[in-house]
């Protein structure tokens, strides 16, 4: 999956559009994957999430993730592993916040399918699932996803609404 992404960090203003969301509570464990420099799962913790679990390939960011953690005190309720998304039992989370490419989100999808519990949420920034129908969006120039495991098959085809270029950018990764 390394190929499919770098590290892109959701701005600060765009963090509560996920929150908005999956309404996260204490009996949540939320992952993000591709996790970056931790932001996303420290305001899931700030929001009330019981645990936190960080996936990122990066080691710097890893790093970087961790003295926050340990920083903000936080290090007990969450965990950031350096490693690929691929090779990650995601079978514990409840939510999953993504902000990956739709190349990537179409190699997470029979994952997603396998490993979550029913109930589950996915929120993507940016790139919906494709073949999946969100249950909500929010935003509307940047759009997030919201979609329940097991999710409804369907969904507006989100690439003639925006124009195929914005899935296909060409870029290496």
């Amino acid at each position: 999956m390394g190929s499919f992404i770098s590290f892109v960090p959701t701005p600060f203003d765009d963090i509560d559009n996920f929150f908005k969301l999956a309404r996260v509570s204490s009996r949540d464990v939320v992952y993000d994957l591709g996790s970056g420099d931790g932001r996303l799962l420290f305001a899931a913790l700030d929001q009330g999430a019981a645990r936190a679990v960080g996936v990122e390939l990066d080691p710097d960011l890893v790093h970087r993730a961790r003295l926050k953690a340990r920083e903000k005190g936080v290090e007990d309720r969450v965990t950031f592993l350096e490693a690929d998304v691929m090779d990650v039992d995601l079978s514990p989370a409840t939510v999953v916040l993504c902000y990956l490419i739709t190349a990537a989100s179409a190699a997470l999808k029979p994952k997603f399918e396998t490993e979550l519990k029913p109930g589950a949420r996915v929120v993507m920034e940016s790139f919906p699932v494709h073949g999946w129908k969100a249950v909500e969006t929010r935003g509307e120039y940047k759009v997030f996803y919201l979609y329940r495991m097991p999710p409804e098959p369907g969904g507006a085809n989100d690439e003639e609404r925006l124009g195929t270029e914005y899935f296909d950018y060409g870029y290496e990764y």
